[in-house]
């Protein structure tokens, strides 16, 4: 699943079914979220977001982050 960030749509599922939502803020692991709708919804569970709909926006120049691998039990780094 995609990493959920503040301003992203994310389809969710409620007690009232399925809604768009935009993401407002992370606290204590839920979700801020403003319904499309305009109802009111209370912090939201990861584990009910269905969809997560990120901005595509125009390519940029610089290169893509990825993120820094760090050393395991199951996995070596070879650095050469």
């Amino acid at each position: 699943m995609a990493e959920i960030e503040v301003g992203d749509v994310v389809l969710a599922m409620g007690a009232t079914g399925r809604f768009h939502a935009v993401v407002s803020g992370v606290r204590l692991g839920r979700l801020a979220v403003e319904r499309c709708d305009g109802r009111p919804s209370g912090p939201l569970s990861p584990r009910d977001v269905v969809t997560v709909y990120k901005a595509a926006g125009a390519p940029s120049a610089e290169p893509p982050r990825v993120r820094q691998l760090r050393p395991s039990g199951q996995l070596r780094l070879d650095l050469e």
